[in-house]
C-alpha cells in the first residue's frame, strides 16, 4: 500500500476537528523529557546508494553468531527454505480475518490446519488456532482451569522464569492464588506437590522439558493431581512429541506451549506462536479463535469461526478470556514447516537433538571440572556445573562468534544443542571448555 502524506492544510483541519490549536498541545500527555527538542541528526538531499551506504556501517557494527548453546526458550533450528517462502506471500502477510470471516476461507483453512496438527501432535481432541505466545499460553491454560470454589494454582519451580513471570502477572490481575512447589534433583519434587494439594487447587501448572532441560515424571504427576479432581497443564516444547508418550495417551488436561521451534526464526525474541489444545470437555473454556470446518449450500467445504459466544466481542467481561485474535502468520509458518518436514522429519530432527545434545555432555563431562548437575533424562538442553568463571566461558566463545550457554548461577550453567549444530561446532565448543580448564 502506498503511503500519501498529509499536506499542512489537511493537519490544520485535523486538529481543529478534535479541537486541538496544534501538534504540541495534541502530545502534551507525553513527558517533556522524552521530547526531541533538535532535529533529526540525518544529512539532508543525499541519494538513495549514500542512505544504503550509511545503513551498510550501522549495520557492519552488529556481531552474528556462526554458531550458538543457548536455548531456554528460543531455539536455533533448521528452517526449510520452502517455509519462508510460502509464508512470505503477500496474501499471507497482509491477510487479517475480519469477524465476517467466511470471506477470508483461505486464512480460515491455514488456522485450521494448525489446530489439527497441534491436536495430532499432542492427541488432544480440540485446539484454537494460537495465542500471542508461550508464556500467555500457559497463563491462558491456567485461567482455563478455575472455578468459583477453586481459585488456587500449584506450578512447578522448575518452569522457565520468564513463564513464571507471566503466570503471576496473570494471577495478580484476577486475584489467583499461586503456590510454588520446590524442586528435587531439577524437576517437580512430587512429595512437596503431594503436601500442597488441597481442594481449593484446581491445577498443577508443569514444564517438561523443563528450565534445566529435564523431563518430568508426567504419568505420576497426573495420577496423583487427578486423585483429588486436580486438573494437569502440561508446557512443552512441541518438538520432543515424536519421541515421548503423548500429553493426550498420559491423562494432561492442557497442553500448551511455544510452537517457535516448528519454523520460526529467533528473530532477538519474536514474534512468536503459542499452542494450546485440551480435552473435548474443555473445549468451551479454549481462549482465541477456533476454527471449524463445514460445507456451504452447495456442499461445498467451507471454513468458519466456531463457538465465538465465548470470545470478549461477544461475551465482553464475561468472556473466558480477552484474547479473541491469532498468530496467523506465525502460525501459518508452523504449518508450513511440519508439512515440509512430515512425520518422520520431526522425529528425525528430535532424534538428531536428542543424539548430540547427549554426545555433547559426554564429552563435556570428561573434561576436569566440568560435570551433569541433574541425572535425570533430558531433550537437548541440559545442565553443567563448574567451578570456572561462565562470564570467562562466554567471553572466550564471543571472541570466536559463538553464543554460548546460559549462567544459571555461580556454578552452573544451561547448554543447548539441536539438529542445527554441527559436529565441528560441538567439538571447537568443547576445545574451549578444556582451554579454560588448563588456565584456571
Amino acid at each position: 500500500m502506498s503511503y500519501v502524506v498529509s499536506t499542512k492544510e489537511e493537519q490544520a483541519q485535523m486538529l481543529k476537528d478534535i479541537g486541538v490549536k496544534n501538534t504540541e498541545e495534541l502530545f502534551n500527555d507525553v513527558p517533556k523529557s522524552v521530547l526531541l527538542k533538535t532535529p533529526l541528526n540525518i544529512k539532508e538531499g543525499v541519494s538513495e546508494f549514500e542512505v544504503l551506504k550509511d545503513m551498510e556501517k550501522i549495520a557492519s557494527k552488529n556481531r552474528l553468531f556462526k554458531s550458538t548453546f543457548r536455548g531456554a526458550g528460543s531455539y536455533k533450528h533448521l528452517i526449510p527454505e520452502v517455509v519462508k517462502h510460502l509464508s512470505s506471500i503477500s496474501g499471507f502477510l497482509t491477510s487479517y480475518t475480519p469477524y465476517q470471516a467466511e470471506i477470508s476461507q483461505g486464512n480460515l483453512q491455514g488456522m485450521f490446519e494448525f489446530q489439527s496438527e497441534i491436536c495430532n501432535l499432542f492427541d488432544m481432541d480440540v485446539s484454537n488456532s494460537s495465542v500471542y505466545d508461550g508464556a500467555s499460553a500457559v497463563a491462558e491454560a491456567m485461567l482455563m482451569t478455575l472455578t468459583n470454589k477453586k481459585n488456587k494454582i500449584l506450578f512447578s519451580k522448575s518452569i522457565n522464569p520468564n513463564v513464571q513471570a507471566v503466570i503471576k502477572t496473570y494471577a495478580f490481575a484476577r486475584n489467583v492464588e499461586l503456590i510454588e512447589v520446590l524442586s528435587k534433583d531439577g524437576c517437580l519434587d512430587i512429595e512437596d506437590l503431594t503436601l500442597k494439594m488441597s481442594e481449593e487447587v484446581s491445577a498443577v501448572i508443569i514444564q517438561s522439558p523443563n528450565y534445566y532441560g529435564l523431563l518430568e515424571d508426567i504419568e505420576e504427576i497426573v495420577n496423583i493431581s487427578h486423585e483429588l479432581g486436580i486438573m494437569v497443564v502440561e508446557s512443552v516444547n512441541p518438538l520432543i512429541a515424536p519421541l515421548v508418550k503423548s500429553p493426550g495417551s498420559l491423562g494432561v488436561d492442557i497442553v500448551c506451549g511455544e510452537a517457535q521451534p516448528l519454523g520460526l526464526d529467533r528473530a532477538f525474541g519474536g514474534p512468536y506462536v503459542g499452542f494450546m489444545a485440551t480435552k473435548k470437555v474443555n473445549m468451551r473454556k479454549l481462549p482465541g479463535r477456533i476454527v471449524g470446518q463445514t460445507v456451504d449450500e452447495e456442499g461445498k467445504r467451507a471454513y468458519v469461526l466456531t463457538l465465538q459466544a465465548r470470545e470478549q466481542h461477544i461475551r465482553r467481561e464475561k468472556a473466558s478470556s480477552s484474547i479473541c485474535t491469532n498468530q496467523a502468520n506465525s502460525a501459518l509458518r508452523c504449518v508450513i514447516y511440519m508439512g515440509a518436514m512430515g512425520k518422520q522429519g520431526l522425529k528425525e530432527v528430535a532424534t538428531q537433538c536428542m543424539s548430540k545434545s547427549h554426545y555433547a555432555c559426554n564429552e563435556i563431562c570428561r573434561i576436569e571440572g566440568y560435570s551433569l548437575k541433574y541425572s535425570g533424562e533430558f531433550f537437548d538442553e541440559f545442565t553443567i556445573h563448574t567451578p570456572y568463571d561462565i562470564d570467562e566461558i562466554n567471553n572466550r566463545l564471543r571472541k570466536l562468534n559463538i553464543e554460548g550457554p546460559l549462567r544459571l548461577s555461580k556454578c552452573s550453567m544451561l547448554v543447548c544443542v539441536t539438529e542445527a549444530t554441527s559436529r565441528e561446532e560441538i567439538d571447537e565448543f568443547i576445545s574451549i571448555l578444556k582451554e579454560v580448564s588448563r588456565w584456571s
